[in-house]
């Protein structure tokens, strides 16, 4: 089978969608299936995959190479190849990684505070916020985005979270592989543990790191915890403002900021934590980094609302988002009770078993055959 699948943003970019297509791709084409990335990231000098990526390709290129494949895939918000796909008569699927179908934003989050998640709400917020000229804009990009998702061969919500926000007729759900693998490898490494918690992710604002900050205040000023040491792991336009809070609340001691690290040096310093702490303030739609911190053996603390939740299921905490005295009393819980840390530790092996990514990959090839299948009828 020849999959065509499009990735907006990709590596050397990082993040969610870039880490989901690789690993995607990557397992397609290792179960013997043709798999080609289009992305519009620009060039990068040192590509090293077992798939073909195609960077910045012009139109004429882009429906030369829909009509080579069998199915086109697009991962993420773009709609982009799905003209190309409707000019060369082939199905198109869209896997659905947030809520683009349902709010302007697609986060339901904007300039640090939550916004309406139904179509008309959001668009009546965005006329509040910036006014009739791009109300109107956004109003059609929405208007088109709903009017593929009505349209497409079959829409796949990553999660049942996203499903449930994000309602669509012609829906499956498959939960979108992760590389899960080498980060079981940081359980392997015997190092000391360094630091109690560790959040890894970006520093927005949606990301929730000041109810962290705050939370982590309240854990260090309890008898028994004044010693205890979080790790921040990322970058982000709040990178300033996180510190300056830091030395507001006088934690420069306790809390350190690491800056962006991957591979081998992420798991390397994951190792040296106790214990994940994701803490959206927005309703994530997935849980990648919840099941990475699982898969490196840590115990997890994440928000209630959200694809967190669902991804961790009863191997970790959770606490209502950005409920501050809620975060605390789960660090202070999870630090505590040490047969809850224990206990959860051995569910994570089980809960990770739903995640394999070889599976969840299986998973999108029976999918692409049954509507392969059916667009041929």
């Amino acid at each position: 089978m020849k999959i065509l699948l499009y990735s907006s943003v990709f590596f050397p970019s990082l993040g969610g969608i870039e880490t989901i297509s690789a690993t995607l791709a990557t397992n397609l084409t290792k179960l013997g299936h043709e798999c080609t990335v289009i992305t519009e990231t620009p060039i990068n000098t040192d590509e090293q995959n077992i798939y073909k990526v195609i960077r910045q390709p012009t139109w004429k290129e882009r429906l030369t190479l829909t009509r080579k494949f069998d199915i086109v895939h697009s991962n993420g918000a773009s709609i982009a190849l799905y003209p190309f796909a409707k000019l060369s008569s082939k199905p198109f699927i869209w896997t659905h990684n947030g809520y683009q179908v349902s709010c302007v934003d697609g986060l339901g989050w904007v300039d640090g505070e939550p916004t309406p998640m139904t179509p008309l709400a959001s668009l009546a917020y965005h006329f509040r916020k910036k006014g009739l000229f791009s109300s109107l804009k956004e109003s059609v990009k929405l208007g088109v985005r709903r009017y593929v998702a009505n349209h497409v061969d079959l829409n796949i919500a990553a999660t049942n979270w996203v499903a449930k926000r994000q309602p669509l007729q012609n829906q499956v759900v498959a939960y979108t592989p992760y590389p899960l693998n080498r980060f079981k490898d940081a359980k392997k490494i015997n190092h000391n543990c360094k630091y109690d918690f560790i959040y890894v992710g970006r520093l927005v604002s949606e990301k929730g790191i000041p109810d962290l900050i705050q939370a982590f205040k309240l854990l260090i000023t309890t008898p028994g915890f004044t010693d205890k040491r979080l790790a921040i792991v990322g970058s982000g336009n709040m990178q300033a403002k996180l510190e300056e809070m830091v030395k507001e609340l006088n934690l420069e001691l306790n809390v350190s900021f690491l800056g962006p690290k991957y591979g081998s040096e992420l798991t390397d310093l994951i190792s040296m934590a106790k214990i994940g702490i994701i803490p959206s303030a927005y309703e994530e739609p997935m849980g990648g980094v919840s099941l990475e911190l699982l898969a490196a053996g840590k115990n997890v603390i994440v928000s209630e609302f959200g694809g967190l939740a669902e991804c961790v299921g009863n191997a970790g905490l959770k606490f209502k988002n950005r409920d501050v005295n809620a975060l605390y009393e789960c660090m202070d819980k999870i630090l505590s009770e040490k047969d809850l840390a224990e206990q959860q530790l051995e569910l994570a092996d089980t809960r990770l078993k739903i995640f394999d990514e070889v599976k969840l990959t299986e998973k999108y090839v029976e999918i692409y055959e049954r509507v392969i299948k059916k667009y041929k009828k």
